[in-house]
């Protein structure tokens, strides 16, 4: 690992154990529903705006979930968004711009079995690449404090915090599989353990799939803070797909890690994903990725508006900027709608980046982003 990405892992971890030993424990109840619910102790109802895409949990929640029977509910997010990209050569000649429009439905299905299990499915239609797939589908047994999920989910690498259009470039470390064993542990609401089993779409050059595992921690010291960290046996597994043919000569294990704050009117967010040796199979300058992302947002709650900011960085990521950041408003519409407009700028480092134009290859030093997405939760 880069020695500036030892320094961030190590006062991540070191800050997060300091927290967890020395923060109060919470006076009643009230901290676990605030959380949930963006309420802070002392306010008497929780807030109106919906901070819907946050993390992968929230982006499944969305919706207004409505019950069509006592053992049936129903939840939806429907999604337009437009983007456009201007390219700056290093020759800083025939700036190079790029538009892609794209639209977006999720539907959430939430069935009780009999009060035994529930089962959850989250199906999603993208128009790029025009793709009907279901993103989850579980079945959840429970137990105070336990819960065993057992189908296709994501593995508990990272949260991805996000305020804007744009997804952060830790991204590539999101993985979904189809045979997932998750078991949760959470024995007070200011405390979580995860660990999952899964069966990977990557395995070992000559053998058939394995399986992998990883493990995820979340604290909640406060009603105004949270920490946590994972790991996974296999980056490979993700759905970025790093290496081309979905096969490896060693596995790369991965490492996540977060710190998060609120209070009424703003949030703040540090994650940090990376992979802990290289990738044989790769380059060089690319074998051993890393990026982290920080976020503050702020909201005006005489506007119904939010207003962000971001900082990025990648490190050995393929196609992906070395630095980035940006701001975005979101317009809460009403509790149904909001609208989102960001600006970025995406500086490239390495000479070797370059985009196709006209069968030539041209070499980019840095990008501006202009994108807008409209959301409806129902």
């Amino acid at each position: 690992m880069p020695q500036h990405a030892r320094r961030l892992f190590a006062w991540l971890i070191g800050l997060c154990l300091i927290l967890l030993v020395s923060a109060p424990a919470a006076a009643d109840e009230t901290v676990g529903e605030a959380l949930e619910t963006g309420q802070t102790t002392g306010e008497a109802e929780p807030t109106e705006k919906q901070r819907i895409y946050r993390t992968r949990e929230e982006q499944r929640e969305a919706g207004l979930q409505t019950a069509i029977t006592p053992w049936f509910t129903l939840s939806g997010l429907l999604e337009g968004e437009t983007q456009t990209d201007r390219y700056v050569p290093r020759n800083r000649e025939d700036v190079i711009e790029k538009r892609d429009d794209n639209r977006n439905i999720q539907i959430g299905l939430v069935i009780d079995l009999f009060g035994l299990a529930e089962a959850e499915v989250v199906a999603e239609y993208d128009s790029d690449p025009d793709k009907f797939s279901s993103e989850e589908a579980f079945v959840t047994f429970e137990s105070d404090p336990m819960e065993l999920s057992l189908g296709k989910q994501f593995t508990p690498l990272g949260l991805y915090f996000d305020h804007f259009v744009t997804g952060p470039m830790l991204e590539f470390g999101e993985t979904s599989a189809r045979n997932v064993i998750l078991l949760a542990y959470g024995p007070s609401d200011q405390f979580d353990l995860t660990l999952a089993a899964y069966r990977g779409r990557s395995s070992k050059v000559g053998k058939d799939d394995a399986w992998d595992w990883a493990v995820g921690f979340e604290a909640w010291p406060t009603d105004a803070f949270s920490f946590g960290l994972s790991y996974q046996s296999d980056l490979s597994d993700s759905d970025e797909r790093l290496l081309d043919d979905d096969h490896y000569i060693e596995r790369v294990p991965a490492v996540s890690g977060y710190l998060f704050g609120m209070t009424d009117a703003f949030e703040f967010s540090l994650e940090v994903v990376a992979a802990l040796e290289d990738f044989r199979e790769l380059e060089n300058d690319l074998n051993r990725p890393i990026a982290w992302n920080a976020e503050v947002a702020y909201f005006f709650p005489n506007y119904d508006v939010e207003l962000a900011l971001r900082i990025e960085n990648s490190h050995e990521l393929e196609d992906e900027p070395e630095h980035r950041y940006g701001v975005a408003i979101t317009w809460y519409l009403d509790k149904r709608a909001n609208l989102t407009l960001e600006i970025l700028r995406a500086q490239f480092d390495a000479e070797s980046y370059a985009i196709d134009l006209d069968d030539d290859e041209v070499s980019i030093q840095h990008a501006n982003t202009v994108s807008a997405k409209l959301s409806i939760v129902f």
